[in-house]
């Protein structure tokens, strides 16, 4: 009986080494195959760094972490695709990532052109075998400007949106330019005493001073995706035109004051509507809906000389020159406030973007500007123009 239980223990011990040995598991897997993926994202696989302006650039760290239950084989980092991303800084390739570890590839983004960009930042470890891919896009802008008429000089200025790099004769040739506007593709001025409307690329290229004639006076121009508007300040009238300069009609819009400054918005056209300097109280800014009806040109009151105008989502804006001033109401015309921001210097044109209320100071020959709430007042925001009117901004 001993012999045989001695026999029979070894057997069971035998057993137990060898369901021990079936229960071992292989190395790299205890809790399952490693799991990789990029952190973060805008949408399910792919980062967008949205739009930059040319010559801006923006970086972005991903982090790639392992999920799975057991490490990586050794990473390998690529990216492909558009040359406007690249790597500055990686830190997974070459090492293996354990469970619930993680490592960082900084990728920058920096447009060269405008348009989209797309490029694919991969990861990859072979045994045991492990993938992550992330698309990454973005946007090149073109650079963002500020444009203003130099009056006295026949010409129209430009600079960077921050200031930087003015330029008094972006474009010459001109009697004397006052409105200002631009769109996507275009600059567009109105000489006063010639009665034309200007027109060249946004690089200041393929100048044609007579892109529209006819007009008389012309002061303020504003452009939407349809049309050119500009004012005629004799005989009182709002001109129209379509984009490419056919369809001409100057009398789009007959007016009882005297119009002056315009902008228009996806609604309405807007004008100032002066009566002259000595019955401030009768100066308004006017309205009418896009086709030219229902004109009202009591839409705000209280005025003194308005002359540059601008609008955006929530208010309008417009200059009083006689109270050297820039006014505010709400975009219904409730609420004026006639001394939003003072200390203007013979203000004319006035323009306003995302951030930003810019205007022309005429008679200190500086173009201001100012956050949209009124506060930081710079009334040389840019120095050396020329009896600056019109302002615009793309």
């Amino acid at each position: 009986m001993f012999l045989f239980g001695r026999r029979s223990r070894t057997l069971v011990l035998a057993l137990g080494l060898v369901l021990v040995g079936l229960a071992i598991p292989v190395a790299g897997m205890a809790g399952g195959p490693p799991s990789i993926a990029w952190s973060p994202t805008t949408s399910p696989g792919t980062y967008d760094y949205g739009a930059l302006t040319l010559g801006a650039s923006a970086s972005q760290t991903f982090t790639l972490t392992n999920s799975g239950g057991s490490g990586t084989g050794t990473l390998k980092v690529m990216l492909s695709g558009s040359t406007a991303f690249s790597v500055t800084s990686d830190n997974c390739t070459a090492i293996a990532l354990g469970p619930v570890k993680s490592c960082a590839v900084t990728v920058r983004y920096a447009p060269p052109a405008a348009g989209s960009n797309t490029a694919t930042l991969f990861a990859s470890a072979k045994k045991p075998a492990a993938s992550a891919s992330l698309t990454l896009t973005g946007t090149g802008a073109p650079a963002r400007h500020v444009y203003w008429a130099n009056d006295f000089a026949g010409t129209i200025g430009r600079a960077s949106v921050d200031g930087s790099n003015p330029n008094q004769s972006f474009i010459t040739g001109a009697n004397n330019p006052v409105g200002v506007a631009v769109d996507g593709n275009y600059v567009y001025w109105t000489d006063y005493a010639a009665g034309t409307i200007g027109r060249a690329n946004l690089d200041g290229t393929s100048v044609n001073q007579t892109f529209i004639t006819g007009a008389s006076n012309p002061r303020g121009v504003a452009v939407d995706g349809s049309h050119i508007y500009w004012t005629n300040q004799f005989p009182h009238t709002i001109g129209r035109a379509n984009l490419d300069g056919s369809g001409v009609d100057q009398a789009f819009i007959t007016t009882a004051g005297e119009p002056y400054g315009m902008t228009v918005d996806g609604s309405y056209v807007y004008w100032t509507s002066l009566y002259g300097v000595n019955t401030s109280d009768d100066d308004t800014i006017s309205r009418a809906s896009l086709d030219g009806s229902n004109v009202n040109e009591s839409f705000i009151t209280g005025a003194s000389a308005p002359t540059g105008l601008a609008v955006d989502g929530t208010y309008v804006y417009w200059v009083n020159q006689l109270t050297h001033s820039i006014a505010r109401a709400n975009l219904d015309g409730t609420n004026p406030n006639q001394s939003f921001i003072t200390g203007l210097i013979g203000g004319v044109g006035l323009a306003v973007d995302a951030s930003y209320i810019y205007w022309g100071n005429f008679g200190a020959d500086t173009v201001g500007r100012a956050n949209l709430d009124g506060s930081g007042v710079n009334q040389a925001f840019i120095t050396g123009a020329v009896a600056p009117a019109g302002v615009a901004v793309d």
